[in-house]
């Protein structure tokens, strides 16, 4: 078996690539890295496959600033020289932040912060301060109620250009208590009409509020 080194590599998934699924990301990275002559570590057996990893599946058309894979790569490769050989490997959409040695699981990651414009049609900032203030509850999968105040760990409401409600919250996104944020839109669509809205991820916490690495 081959020695390698895992990396963590920090990137953002924004544009056309928000429309790209999970299998599809992985499929892209391991070809993007094959491209940029960064050997991927795989596994043994009779169908071989990249030892990839991604801390989590981001829903299909939602933006992020912080999406994380964890790759295992062969050969004595540095972090500066992993995001020097891959520029230009990546379609746009997909941009390498940062590339370093982890020093933490992903199951460490205890919330996230989101961006959630909304187009409102017929309420503004006051209805949804009420809204969100007052406990409301969605439908998380069928049958499963939940009461969206139990997963959001703070929240603002806030004007935004082209008549939009920027809603910045940060909401629980660890292994036992997760929230999609399309949750939230739920909520407001309970009571009222989003004629459109957009989501993006902005960062990723610990359970002491440090940005995750």
């Amino acid at each position: 078996m081959s020695e390698f080194v895992t990396f963590r590599i920090k990137f953002e998934k924004t544009g056309n690539m928000k429309y790209i699924s999970h299998l599809d990301l992985n499929r892209l990275f391991s070809r993007a890295l094959a491209r940029a002559g960064v050997e991927l570590a795989h596994s043994e057996g009779f169908n071989p496959h990249p030892k990839i990893s991604f801390a989590s599946a981001l829903s299909l058309g939602m933006e992020s600033l912080c999406e994380f894979a964890d790759a295992k790569i062969v050969g004595l490769e540095t972090d500066a020289g992993i995001i020097e050989k891959t520029k230009g490997k990546f379609p746009p959409g997909i941009n390498i932040v940062e590339v370093y040695e982890p020093g933490s699981d992903f199951k460490n990651i205890d919330r996230a912060r989101y961006h959630i414009s909304v187009k409102p049609e017929g309420f503004g900032i006051p209805e949804l301060e009420a809204l969100f203030s007052e406990g409301v509850s969605v439908e998380k999968k069928p049958g499963v109620y939940i009461n969206l105040s139990d997963y959001i760990r703070n929240i603002a409401i806030s004007g935004e250009a082209g008549g939009y409600i920027l809603i910045d919250a940060v909401l629980a996104a660890n292994p036992q208590m997760y929230l999609n944020p399309e949750n939230m839109i739920k909520a407001i669509n309970s009571r009222f009409a989003a004629s459109d809205y957009f989501l993006k991820k902005i960062e990723n916490y610990d359970v002491q509020n440090n940005i995750f690495r």
